[in-house]
């Protein structure tokens, strides 16, 4: 019989660093990310993580975060007035108080496992963890208990999906690296996609691009970029602290930072992590003018394909959003999913029995592309990137 126990730990990483690292084997950087959270914060959320020991062993870990989840945040106009009037008369529906499993930061989430445990002990531990989850909800008052952007990387247990809402979340995009310089990536696009990015090109000959681990002496302009770009997107879901971009390299293996320069000035930066599996593309953030002027994104992407291609990396994560132009650029799509449930029985059976009224609601408040959402082949890449979750992604 297993000698199994269970634990809601006040920590995001809430076991032992070696234990970490087993539960959230490598390639992952979910392991170094939880810590890092943990130690960086994130303002409005409170983090904290259900574990199941066996014989005081870890097996089984679920991060948690906890927010109140304001739909006027996302909107404008005479929406916002009205979400604010109806999260005064109705806060459990329009400012819920939401309990999530996953990370908010991130491609997707994923749960810690144990590799080593048979089917039966994994099963029972899972029992165990989301039994927890619901008595932990109750005591918080949590309007909401989700499961926050999973895919079937994410490790969940079947199960949950019949006892949890589902709704779509944004796809991450992922672009197979099948040529050996953007010149043969070039090359397998349109006439007119060639030319545009051509003449975007000649427009960067003026930015001085550098890569780099150690980046104190810029650290307070890259904050300032990231706030700004934070401060652009109509989708903020928490603001991150400067520690996390200052230790992010110290503490993320094969983190780096790409910088680049106009005449000196840092205008943009993008945080990657490149292993030799796939490079994920963290975090771009740019002085939204010279961006433009420069076309910093398009040159980010160009960048990130040629480092790829010279250190035959597979694979280049490019994040969520604009799934038009990163399709018309060659990416496939990994779905993601967000399962929620309502505390209250009512508000949950509504949302249950008219699933596209759900989709359709996030959707206009920007979780997702709408369905028939017309978008120009490079529109995208010239705009502030949008972040639903923390800014974090190539949008």
């Amino acid at each position: 019989m297993n000698n199994l126990t269970c634990n809601v730990v006040p920590r995001l990483d809430g076991v032992p660093a070696a234990d970490l690292g087993r539960l959230f084997p490598e390639p992952s950087i979910t392991a170094p990310l939880l810590s890092l959270l943990q130690e960086s914060g994130i303002d409005g959320f409170t983090l904290r993580s259900i574990v199941v020991f066996r014989d005081e062993a870890p097996i089984l870990l679920l991060p948690l975060f906890e927010t109140r989840f304001d739909l006027s945040t996302f909107v404008e106009g005479w929406i916002k007035k009205s979400l604010k009037v109806a999260g005064r008369l109705i806060p459990s529906v329009f400012q819920p108080r939401v309990l999530s499993v996953g990370l908010p930061v991130g491609e997707w989430s994923e749960i810690g496992i144990d590799p080593q445990i048979d089917a039966d002990t994994l099963d029972e531990a899972c029992k165990m963890a989301f039994g927890a989850l619901q008595t932990l909800a109750a005591g918080l008052k949590s309007d909401v208990v989700a499961l926050y952007n999973f895919n079937h990387c994410g490790k969940l247990p079947g199960e949950v999906f019949k006892k949890f809402n589902p709704v779509r979340c944004q796809s991450c995009a992922r672009l197979p690296i099948h040529f050996n310089s953007p010149e043969e990536f070039l090359a397998r696009l349109s006439r007119g996609a060639r030319k545009d990015l051509r003449r975007k090109m000649r427009a960067s000959r003026e930015v001085r691009v550098t890569r780099s681990r150690n980046i104190s002496p810029f650290l307070d302009r890259i904050y300032k970029l990231y706030l700004e770009t934070v401060a652009r997107g109509p989708m903020a879901f928490g603001v991150l602290n400067r520690l996390f971009f200052e230790k992010f390299c110290e503490r993320v293996p094969d983190a780096e930072y790409t910088l680049y320069f106009v005449q000196e000035e840092l205008a943009a930066f993008n945080l990657l992590v490149v292993k030799q599996e796939a490079m994920a593309d963290k975090y771009f953030c740019m002085d939204y003018e010279l961006g433009r002027k420069y076309n910093l994104y398009v040159l980010s992407w160009l960048e990130n394909i040629r480092t790829c291609a010279e250190r035959k990396i597979p694979f280049y994560y490019t994040g969520q959003g604009a799934e038009k132009t990163k399709a018309h650029l060659g990416s496939t799509f990994i779905p993601s999913f967000l399962l929620f449930k309502h505390r209250q029985p009512a508000i949950d059976r509504f949302l249950m029995a008219w699933p596209a009224l759900t989709e359709k609601v996030l959707s206009h408040l920007g979780f997702w592309p709408r369905a028939d959402r017309s978008t120009s082949l490079f529109a995208d890449l010239i705009r502030p990137r949008r972040r639903m979750k923390i800014h974090d992604q190539r949008n």
